[in-house]
């Protein structure tokens, strides 16, 4: 007993700095935005953590509103899914999974795995400190916080062990959320639940075996398949940012074209800093364009996938908020190419070029 309980610690030690040196190694991916961070989201860090708490809030406090919260709820969610996802690797410690269940228990990781995931999720944390502070009272009129806190530890398990279900969970959620008639909280949670249990008999979708590369486009579409994280990350936070803003909106229409502007300023950095992505795979494989005489035309296709994504969030932001003008957004087209050629000829004046900008176009607008 003895023995297996200081086997258990050792492993735990090994697998805690294993995590915190594989996390270490992810911010330091991070150093070409280092100073964007610093600039824009730096003053801003306190206000994000009260917009999640208010978040939250409004989760709980649903009896008006019980489509909204039901909405911001998948939101959290998937956005909880997104951040989790970056770490999963760290969490499972994937690279010496496979000789680890040779030697020790399988409970022992998954047991692990839990402690690491729960360190990790920031978003179930904050609703725990919200759960505390309620009291009983208060408990049997919100029912379905308990199902969101049960949905948001689901999510995690899902996100390290059946990461393949969360596509299929979220979309038998989005299309619950998107029905023309509104439930109460307690249906719409408890249908988030269903949905999420469901997707774990589907099959995992596993295209690898079925893509062949015979052209530029379909080099890139393998790529980005192979290296999807790049996009979902950005579109997650383009997704969060740009419903902010439909709600700032509504409660400040006075506001327009400030929020306009913001909202493009996110289209041109998360569309232009994929270019640091897609000029790393210029770099990798230069020599082998050359060698097939195709170099130019696959110098010039590395600058597709930066403005496709400019452009598809642009479409979105005009659908949805509708106040968006024309010359605003060809304007932030020819911003955009500017920033992709800085994230290649100048990366280090990439972030204050981009801060210097958005400020000036502001001021004008």
């Amino acid at each position: 007993m003895i023995e297996s309980l200081s086997r258990y610690n050792a492993l735990m030690s090994y697998r805690y700095l294993a995590y915190t040196t594989a996390l270490k190694n992810l911010l330091a991916q991070l150093k070409n935005f280092g100073l964007l961070f610093a600039l824009v989201l730096g003053p801003a860090v306190l206000g994000i953590a009260l917009l999640l708490f208010l978040g939250l809030g409004k989760i709980v406090d649903s009896h008006e509103h019980a489509r909204f919260s039901a909405q911001l709820a998948l939101l959290y969610l998937a956005l909880q899914a997104v951040m989790l996802w970056a770490v999963a690797p760290a969490i499972t410690n994937s690279e010496n999974r496979a000789f680890q269940a040779h030697i020790f228990k399988p409970a022992w990781l998954i047991l692990i795995d839990c402690k690491l995931l729960l360190l990790s999720n920031v978003w179930l944390m904050a609703s725990l400190l919200i759960a505390v502070d309620l009291r009983l009272q208060q408990w049997l009129q919100v029912p379905h916080f308990i199902l969101f806190m049960l949905l948001q530890w689901l999510c995690g398990l899902m996100v390290i062990y059946r990461p393949y279900s969360l596509f299929y969970g979220f979309l038998a959620c989005s299309i619950l959320v998107l029905l023309p008639f509104s439930l109460d909280s307690l249906h719409y949670h408890s249908g988030f639940l269903i949905g999420f249990m469901g997707s774990l008999f589907f099959p995992n979708m596993n295209l690898s075996h079925k893509r062949v590369v015979s052209s530029l486009t379909s080099f890139w579409i393998s790529y980005f398949l192979e290296h999807s994280w790049s996009v979902i990350w950005r579109s997650a936070l383009f997704t969060a940012s740009l419903l902010a803003a439909v709600q700032l909106v509504e409660i400040r229409s006075d506001f327009n074209h400030a929020i306009q502007v913001m909202v493009l300023a996110n289209c041109v950095l998360l569309g232009s800093s994929l270019q640091f992505d897609c000029f790393a795979v210029l770099q990798k494989y230069r020599v082998f364009f050359q060698t097939n005489g195709q170099y130019r035309r696959f110098y010039l296709s590395h600058f597709i996938p930066s403005l496709l994504f400019y452009g598809a969030a642009t479409l979105a932001a005009m659908l949805l908020l509708n106040v968006l003008q024309w010359p605003l957004v060809a304007l932030a087209a020819v911003w955009c190419f500017l920033q992709q050629l800085l994230a290649q000829k100048k990366p280090a004046h990439y972030a204050l070029v981009w801060c210097v900008i958005t400020i000036g176009i502001a001021l004008i607008a």
